[in-house]
């Protein structure tokens, strides 16, 4: 009877433990989880200045402050206050140290430090803005959409736009006015001399014709005032590129800002109609463009509308004319 109650008890000790131990671990991942959900989702800190979620931009040099998963980069703002950036379309190690602006929102506090996820990144020395992989380089009028190559990347260098493949060169593009080629001659002159000496041609997805203007060698046009060298690249290479490519010309902008358009240039007493052939589109620097539109409305009454869009901020309407 001894020997079974020392076994008893044995055994009952043995069940404490385990149960003493298995609580200590639950408690344990339960600390951890709430204190990843409180980091994530919990309300900002006494210190914290930003609100959760809001849009924000700052601009200065980024520095590499990896503190994965929660940050990968950081800046100091002009109030000497400490940012966390972090970005899963755009390589920030390739903006170590340089000036640049930014537009993103604020995801969470890690400690007191916020943690932006970056929507927008604009290089002011390159007159260029980046968006989820896709590349718009203001002064050239021309936009590249990698969002679905990630292994693509572009960045200027002196007067050309090097596109890279993993970090290597595989194509410079040159835009350069026709009139300064031949001087008093228009973009139609070359397209003529092209055909008329039957080089290799082919229409891309966007509908611009390509034309092999040598070994390595490929242009395009932008009606009849701008050309695009594609230079470096090889014939299979130009086919992948022309269709990521894309002119920011007049079609481009109707195309991609006919909400805007529509909900700027009509009025209870006139609806937007039909675009005739009258359209225009100035560039008043190498921010600013104006979009000048003549239709009839649905009453067959004549409508104008002058539209100037801020291309530096997704190409918001800054002022508006109709008529």
């Amino acid at each position: 009877m001894v020997i079974r109650k020392l076994k008893q008890k044995k055994i009952l000790n043995t069940k404490v433990v385990f149960r003493f131990v298995l609580l200590c671990v639950w408690a344990y991942f339960l600390i951890k989880m709430l204190t990843s959900i409180t980091q994530r989702f919990g309300s900002v800190p006494q210190t914290g200045i930003y609100t959760l979620w809001a849009s924000l931009t700052f601009s200065g040099k980024i520095v590499v402050d990896n503190n994965f998963p929660n940050y990968t980069h950081s800046l100091i703002t002009q109030e000497w206050k400490k940012i966390g950036l972090k970005s899963s379309t755009i390589n920030l190690n390739a903006y170590v140290d340089k000036k640049i602006e930014f537009v993103g929102r604020v995801k969470k506090y890690f400690k007191v430090v916020p943690i932006i996820e970056l929507d927008t990144l604009k290089i002011p020395d390159q007159w260029l803005i980046i968006s989820a992989n896709r590349y718009f380089f203001v002064k050239e009028l021309m936009y590249l959409d990698f969002s679905t190559q990630p292994q693509l990347s572009a960045s200027r260098s002196w007067n050309d736009i090097q596109v890279l493949f993993n970090q290597n060169p595989v194509v410079s593009i040159e835009r350069f006015v026709c009139s300064k080629i031949l001087r008093s001659r228009d973009c139609t002159y070359l397209i003529a001399d092209y055909i008329k000496n039957n080089k290799d041609n082919f229409e891309s997805y966007r509908s611009y014709t390509f034309y092999k203007h040598g070994t390595w060698f490929w242009t395009t046009f932008d009606n009849n005032e701008f050309g695009f060298l594609f230079k470096n690249v090889s014939d299979d290479m130009i086919l992948d590129i022309s269709n990521m490519f894309k002119i920011v010309n007049l079609n481009f902008v109707v195309e991609n800002k006919l909400k805007l358009i529509k909900s700027n240039c009509q009025n209870d007493f006139s609806q937007f109609g039909s675009i005739d052939s009258e359209w225009s589109l100035i560039y008043h620097d190498p921010y600013t463009l104006t979009l000048g539109l003549k239709w009839l409305d649905k009453k067959k009454n004549p409508a104008t509308c002058r539209i100037t869009f801020d291309m530096r901020n997704d190409r918001n309407v800054t002022d508006v004319q109709f008529n």
